[in-house]
């Protein structure tokens, strides 16, 4: 069976090839031995707290985003998006007046033409009185 430092060296070994998240408690967990165990294998855990350190380093060049900075990022985002919104509700309702007036002038028109089609109808041969 094999030592505990070698379940953790191989562990190490297999997350570095699958490029996942490396810290003390992963290499542990994928070793399938007990929290804490690299506490007792000091040269291991220096390695595996550098590898750590390695990966966050990329992390650390973007900037950090602080917790005012956020608020204040996110509500610009917020005030803006309210922006975009009123303008289309303006919008919408410039477009439900035009419909309103457009609807009226249909209905306008229909009452002419049923208007002139009446007028007209006397006038017309095809038309037969019917005699009372």
């Amino acid at each position: 069976m094999s030592s505990v430092k070698t379940k953790l060296e191989n562990a190490f070994d297999t997350l570095k090839k699958e490029k996942k998240k490396i810290n003390p408690s992963a290499v542990e967990k994928r070793a399938g031995v007990a929290n804490g165990s690299l506490k007792n294998h000091p040269a291991l855990r220096e390695i595996v707290l550098l590898e750590k350190a390695k990966h966050q380093q990329p992390n650390s060049d973007t900037a950090p985003v602080e917790k005012g900075n956020r608020n204040t990022v996110l509500k610009e985002r917020n005030d803006e998006l309210e922006a975009k919104n009123n303008k289309l509700k303006s919008k919408n309702n410039q477009f439900q007046t035009e419909m309103k007036v457009m609807a009226d002038s249909i209905a306008q028109l229909t009452w002419e033409l049923h208007r002139y089609k009446t007028a007209t109808r006397n006038d017309s041969s095809n038309v037969h009185k019917i005699k009372t």
